[in-house]
């Protein structure tokens, strides 16, 4: 029967491998582990006990696009919420609520688009009408 070990040198999986434990064979660096468990290359090892390297940072490019997505997101709900409001105000329907609520998203929708997506991952975004300030 195979099965799965680690190759382990200084501390860290270099290799995972099946061996049958039987036939001849030694890793040309580091010592076999039994490998019950999820682990992979990079992995740490100490005490008997496996542990997954931290994730790797994100590059600010990275960021940046993720904070570009965000906020093209933002601004399709903050024009699909303007939309049906300000047609009430067009055909003279709009209650003074809805005014209100039209001002407070156009409000919303100006500030957001005045977001600097190059400063992330330090955004403030702007807070929805309706949402509590966080």
């Amino acid at each position: 029967m195979n099965d799965v070990y680690a190759v382990v040198d200084n501390n860290v999986v270099i290799n995972v491998i099946i061996w049958d434990g039987i036939s001849e064979w030694k890793p040309e660096a580091g010592n076999l582990v039994p490998l019950n468990g999820d682990a992979g290359i990079g992995w740490s090892y100490s005490d008997g006990v496996f542990t997954a390297p931290p994730p790797p940072e994100r590059s600010h490019n990275a960021l940046v696009a993720e904070a570009e997505l965000q906020k093209s997101a933002l601004l399709t709900v903050a024009n699909n919420a303007i939309a049906p409001l300000q047609d009430a105000v067009d055909l003279e329907m709009a209650t003074d609520d809805e005014q209100t609520l039209l001002l407070a998203w156009k409000k919303y929708r100006v500030l957001l688009n005045r977001v600097d997506t190059s400063a992330a991952p330090e955004i403030e975004w702007p807070t929805q009408p309706g949402e509590r300030a966080s």
